[in-house]
């Protein structure tokens, strides 16, 4: 799950009055005030416990102060616990707003834990990883090592993508793997990741492995992910995306831009010339190869059929199946291209050699 950082809280005296509390819940973005005495954090101030209050008590609202409403037992982390804080550690905390303090009680800043996570963590979404290619477009590395265990930053491709979905919420993990299977589930047969397999008897392309499924527990939306792409977005922002539209299959996409070094001519069908648009930038969604697919989608393709993930989306249309595309702002990162992976490797060395 991926977890807001927010420096923009605003923090108001113990001694506020209605009329302060008001004007500063209807200026701040988060709708929540964190109540101090000297910088030190007393409690939290929210409407619903101005409700809560004056429901309770029956006060006269000219008198009330912020420490009479406030919320005195208030969830909070430390600060060196917030630099080890996990997933599983953010189930036990079930709040929209956590405030990071230091050990005088002052706070440093707040997180903000969406609203929707303890129903989306609920439904224990499985991610399948198309992990059995060659990589062929990685040649001649890969003729050592499989696609999915190069190397990337501190970890493998794969890891890397594994970890996107695990800050996500999401860390229940298919592998379809094939091509150099048995060093995969070496490599990961002493790490701490929740791992099935699927093995390939033969290669079937982007989505023949999808039809293995049938065999597995698979009674929700699930993700389908390539094993070349990193795309740093919250999943289960996608994933409620999918249920809220009602989707069978759910692409997600990516903004690219592309810069034409020339001047593009325009003309009309008869060849008369209109304008010039000098080096114009065009800008478009591409697909990530990540999809979110219904169970029902399963039974699309036949047991061990070799098929990609293209004439599966025809196959939906054609069975009536609702498709929609999840538009995502984050740039994605191939790194199944060889010539940026070049380029990564040479970046990592002048840095190496630069310390």
């Amino acid at each position: 799950m991926k977890i807001k950082e927010i420096n923009d809280f605003t923090l108001i005296s113990k001694d506020a009055t209605m009329d302060q509390i008001i004007e500063n819940l209807n200026k701040s973005t988060y709708k929540i005030l964190f109540v101090s005495e000297n910088n030190k954090i007393l409690g939290t101030l929210t409407d619903g416990d101005i409700r809560r209050y004056i429901y309770d008590k029956k006060n006269n609202l000219s008198k009330l102060k912020a420490i009479d409403m406030m919320n005195s037992k208030f969830k909070y982390i430390y600060e060196d616990e917030y630099e080890k804080l996990s997933y599983n550690d953010l189930l036990k905390y079930n709040v929209e707003y956590l405030p990071i303090l230091n050990k005088n009680m002052e706070i440093i800043k707040v997180i903000r834990i969406p609203i929707n996570f303890q129903e989306i963590s609920k439904l224990k979404t499985k991610v399948l990883i198309m992990a059995g290619g060659k990589g062929t477009r990685l040649y001649p590395l890969t003729k050592v090592v499989p696609k999915p265990l190069v190397p990337f930053r501190d970890k493998t491709i794969i890891e890397q993508i594994m970890e996107q979905f695990i800050n996500s919420g999401f860390d229940e993990f298919i592998l379809s793997v094939n091509y150099k299977k048995e060093l995969i589930k070496n490599y990961f047969m002493d790490l701490k990741y929740d791992i099935k397999y699927i093995e390939e008897k033969d290669f079937l392309g982007t989505a023949g492995s999808i039809s293995y499924l049938r065999f597995y527990d698979i009674t929700k939306p699930f993700f389908v992910a390539n094993c070349d792409v990193l795309l740093n977005i919250d999943f289960s922002e996608v994933l409620e995306y999918h249920l809220k539209e009602n989707a069978d299959i759910t692409i997600i996409s990516s903004k690219e831009n592309i810069d034409v070094a020339y001047g593009v001519i325009r003309f009309d069908e008869k060849n008369n010339f209109l304008q010039i648009d000098e080096k114009p930038n065009y800008e478009f969604f591409v697909n990530t190869g990540i999809y979110v697919l219904n169970p029902e989608i399963v039974d699309l393709i036949d047991l061990e059929e070799k098929i990609d993930m293209p004439e599966l989306l025809k196959r939906a249309m054609v069975a009536n199946k609702t498709i929609k595309v999840y538009q995502s702002r984050s740039k994605m990162t191939d790194i199944g291209q060889w010539e940026y992976y070049k380029r990564f490797l040479q970046l990592k060395q002048y840095n190496n050699s630069s310390h």
